[in-house]
């Protein structure tokens, strides 16, 4: 997560606060860089029809030997979910 270009830390746990420090009037701009879990990303892969599967050596399929597709799969719980909020604590800005 960076706010304004400095870097405040990674969050990994709940609850996902950061303080920030001192905020500009105006113009500030936060980044937040969200990973996932791969069962997620497969799932997403499968949905879209995208063609992630690049084995040479191997038949890929599921557990009932048919071909593995995994869109059907429930999403994980991971990455951000909402609703996200931002909240000033303390005092107001300058």
């Amino acid at each position: 997560m960076r706010l304004n270009g400095r870097d405040l830390g990674v969050l990994f746990a709940r609850p996902f606060q950061v303080e920030t420090g001192p905020l500009r009037r105006a113009g500030n701009v936060l980044e937040v860089e969200v990973a996932n879990v791969s069962a997620n990303r497969v799932r997403d892969l499968d949905i879209r029809g995208v063609q992630w599967r690049n084995f040479r050596d191997i038949n890929f399929v599921d557990i009932n030997y048919k071909p593995f597709n995994a869109s059907a799969w429930p999403v994980r719980p991971a990455g951000l979910f909402g609703p996200v909020t931002l909240a000033r604590i303390g005092s107001a800005v300058p």
